[in-house]
């Protein structure tokens, strides 16, 4: 049976590498991802498994259901792009100007489909169901909970989704217990003050200068306020005011992100924005308005699951091929959402020497391609019957 899959695998080297080329030249948006999942669905369709479309917006869930009675496994892969004007040279570059799949999301894509295709070949010879969520919206941190809100989680045991990762060596699996990617929460800071001739500074209340002290204490809660061994990042990110080189304006607004590994810690910091900002205005005559998000939480690795992807990582490739991620990434992942309602884990797909993700340069290496399908389509369903479905209180228990 899995030498079957595997076979099926290796002689759809070339297949995978055409999907994620033509999925590279035709990157979509957040939201905008008609024709991908158009793509999808085609592709879906001539492998005979059994799909629908416009889930959660432009996503597309697929399900494959095993002769055998056993667990249900979540496999999720996002579909967006980034508008990034790509500056690579090769034949399959965007052909979208200002739009690049800059974060691996044509890799992830094509793994998927790849999986789809492998478990397809065991002719339902499996136990369980494999569920596989292919999501829109992951760069605005929106497909994700929309997906989950029309059912792609209904009844899932756990959830599993790979991350192609530059700086990990080529087809390495990297995997890390506990905290894997932080939440990310924006706020919006507007500061009414009074303006004035530039000439007259003293007939105003400057929100230029309030704001500027607003930005400078906001810094102060990560290095005075937080615990060093709980990582915080707090932001600023835009800050706009005034229309003229001799005009004080009357208002100026500041933004930012934050970024947590710590629900607890999540909770409280937008307390201590808001306290400060306040503050800072009321003691300058300003007024004070503050608008608070909050986006996706934290991605936390179950222990359990990341055991098992550990040990089938090192039966599969050999010990080598295990990386452990030495500490949690800042960055965020709508993939969190997932994990409100099943145990899971987000394991690194190693992509080697390339560019950064979220640069112009950044491309998946296609060699890792198949390296990501075997785990997914094969190894990891197995161990369904691993795992023991959580009531929704004994999962936000074991989150930290």
């Amino acid at each position: 049976m899995i030498d079957t899959a595997v076979e099926t695998i290796r002689a759809s080297f070339n297949e995978l590498v055409n999907t994620r080329h033509f999925l590279h030249s035709h990157p979509e948006l957040s939201d905008n991802e008609e024709n991908t999942a158009r793509f999808v669905s085609e592709k879906l369709s001539q492998m005979g498994v059994m799909h629908k479309t416009g889930v959660g917006g432009h996503g597309v869930l697929a399900e494959l259901v095993g002769k055998r009675q056993g667990k249900t496994i979540g496999l999720r892969a996002d579909m967006d792009a980034l508008p990034i004007l790509e500056q690579n040279t090769f034949d399959y570059c965007s052909q979208n100007k200002g739009v690049m799949h800059a974060c691996g999301h044509d890799g992830h894509t094509t793994v998927l489909l790849g999986a789809a295709k492998a478990l397809q070949s065991l002719n339902g010879d499996f136990a369980g169901t494999v569920r596989m969520i292919f999501q829109p919206a992951e760069e605005t941190v929106g497909g994700a909970a929309r997906m989950c809100a029309e059912g792609a989680m209904e009844g899932v045991d756990a959830v599993l989704a790979l991350h192609g990762w530059p700086g990990i060596e080529l087809g390495a699996i990297g995997i890390r217990r506990g905290a894997m990617m932080a939440s990310a929460d924006t706020f919006d800071i507007t500061v009414k003050g009074k303006g004035s001739h530039a000439a007259y500074p003293h007939q105003s209340f400057d929100p230029i200068m309030v704001g500027a002290q607003i930005v400078t204490a906001l810094q102060s809660i990560i290095s005075r306020e937080i615990n060093p061994a709980d990582p915080a990042v707090v932001s600023v990110t835009k800050f706009h005011a005034g229309t003229a080189y001799n005009v004080i304006p009357g208002h100026a607004e500041i933004a930012g992100t934050i970024r947590t590994l710590s629900p607890d810690l999540r909770k409280e910091i937008p307390n201590r924005i808001r306290s400060i900002a306040e503050g800072i205005c009321a003691a300058h005559r300003a007024e004070c308005e503050f608008r608070y998000h909050m986006g996706t939480g934290p991605v936390y690795n179950d222990p359990n699951f990341t055991d098992l992807v550990e040990d089938v990582a090192r039966e599969t490739f050999g010990d080598k091929a295990v990386y452990e991620v030495p500490y949690a990434s800042m960055g965020a992942e709508d993939f969190a959402a997932y994990l409100e309602y099943a145990p899971g884990m987000m394991f690194r797909l190693g992509l080697g020497d390339v560019s950064p993700i979220h640069t112009p340069t950044f491309n998946f290496d296609d060699r890792a391609l198949p390296i990501g399908v075997i785990p997914m389509s094969i190894y990891w369903w197995q161990g369904a019957d691993y795992f023991k479905r959580p009531t929704s209180e004994e999962r936000h228990a074991q989150l930290p």
